[in-house]
């Protein structure tokens, strides 16, 4: 098989690299390869491509496009058809970073599906756009920092893994300046005594309304994000302070020592004893 590749774009960008591939008929990458710290898409334009990770071959076509993860050899190559393949490189770190500040820390191990199912269109066209202004105007820098930032956000909200269930529900709290709201009076307010009629009366609203709200937006009460919200920094306490388990229980906002006990085990499968344990290093 020959090496009849050429990369008629390698942008590279502070987060993101971008690169535009052709291959002729029976042609491959040089060598097995893997790419550090980068995420890496592989998008079909044109033709059919197979991608070759750690010696499990699939055939890029159409819809079916492909997530390398870090570190993963792979090789692109070609059969008797030729191709055109966009490559899309997003550093872990960054996109960590993305996720962490949209989602406030409520993911803790990212996992991703490594098969497509979704139109590449939208990622093509911020790709393109990202190419095009700094072919032309690498003067750019805010801008882009800003379509890295829209790329890696779009790239999130296509592809399903562990922070799927936390990013459609971050959209649909984005959507819907209510549901924001309320919120973001929790978030501020958790540690205190938050009844539904308090959080009612906050958004001007009948409680039943603002229950119907969460319910069809977040597939919960507004009472169950709460305690999702305490939950989450109680978590975080057992893991970045030595406080004992009582006075992180009311410091989050729990009533009794009781309930913190058997709603966190309820959520994390463990004792808080045993949870500490385990995650802190």
């Amino acid at each position: 098989m020959g090496e009849c590749v050429l990369r008629y774009v390698n942008l590279k960008l502070p987060n993101t690299k971008l690169m535009l591939s052709r291959f002729d008929s029976f042609s491959s990458d040089p060598v097995e390869h893997e790419h550090g710290d980068d995420y890496q898409i592989t998008i079909p334009l044109e033709g059919s491509t197979f991608l070759d990770q750690n010696k499990v071959v699939n055939k890029v076509e159409s819809s079916k496009h492909f997530l390398t993860f870090p570190g993963e050899k792979h090789f692109h190559f070609t059969e008797e058809n030729k191709s055109r393949i966009l490559l899309v490189n997003i550093n872990k770190h960054f996109l960590d970073h993305v996720i962490s500040t949209k989602l406030n820390n409520h993911v803790n191990e990212l996992e991703f599906f490594n098969h497509i199912d979704y139109s590449s269109e939208k990622l093509i066209k911020t790709a393109d756009e990202m190419i095009k202004l700094n072919l032309f105007d690498n003067e750019n820098e805010i801008r882009t920092e800003e379509l890295e930032w829209e790329l890696v956000e779009l790239f999130l909200s296509l592809q399903k893994g562990t922070h799927s269930e936390w990013w459609e529900k971050e959209y649909k709290v984005n959507s819907n300046p209510i549901i924001k709201n309320v919120i973001g009076y929790m978030e501020e307010n958790y540690s205190n005594d938050l009844s539904l009629d308090i959080l009612a009366d906050h958004c001007r609203l009948s409680k039943f309304y603002l229950i119907k709200l969460f319910k069809e937006a977040l597939g919960c009460t507004p009472s169950q994000f709460l305690l999702r919200i305490r939950l989450e920094h109680a978590k975080d306490l057992l893991l970045k302070t030595n406080f004992d388990i009582t006075r992180i229980c009311f410091e989050v906002g729990f009533g009794s020592l009781s309930t913190f006990e058997r709603v966190f085990k309820k959520r994390w499968g463990m004792t808080i004893s045993e949870f500490r344990k385990k995650h802190k290093a």
